[in-house]
């Protein structure tokens, strides 16, 4: 089970190892963003250190339907559930460390206000997070 915390302004955030292509790695704490569907997005300024492999420059649309253009996507590797997978990680402008959608296949999300708290934990039979 993964868990992590609701921040007082309602944002629920997790913590997350990246690991890069030479075994740099560092853990962070993201956004986890149901409006985001793929794996990770990272600030540039965290990415450099990590030695990420160039896969792909991508356009992005952002919630509000702006179209990013030239957004940079990097395979790497994260930690979840306990077990290390390849990732495909965007790299932004932005400050925030974003958690997306493809982390949750075949996991059961909860968001409990009450207390704080969110909990992730895979369902049985649930689909495997699948690799980059």
């Amino acid at each position: 089970m993964i868990e992590g915390t609701i921040e007082e302004a309602g944002t629920p955030v997790l913590t997350i190892k990246v690991i890069g292509k030479r075994g740099e790695e560092i853990t962070v704490e993201g956004v986890l963003d149901t409006g985001f569907d793929g794996f990770l997005s990272l600030p540039i300024s965290l990415a450099v250190s990590l030695g990420l492999e160039l896969i792909d420059v991508i356009h992005a649309e952002l919630a509000d339907g702006t179209i990013v253009e030239d957004e940079l996507l990097f395979a790497g590797r994260a930690e979840w559930d306990g077990t290390v997978m390849e990732v495909d990680i965007l790299l932004t402008r932005s400050q925030d460390v974003l958690i997306g959608t493809a982390c949750l296949r075949g996991y059961q999300v909860r968001l409990d206000y009450s207390r704080n708290k969110v909990s992730i934990e895979r369902l049985e039979g649930g689909e495997e997070v699948s690799d980059a």
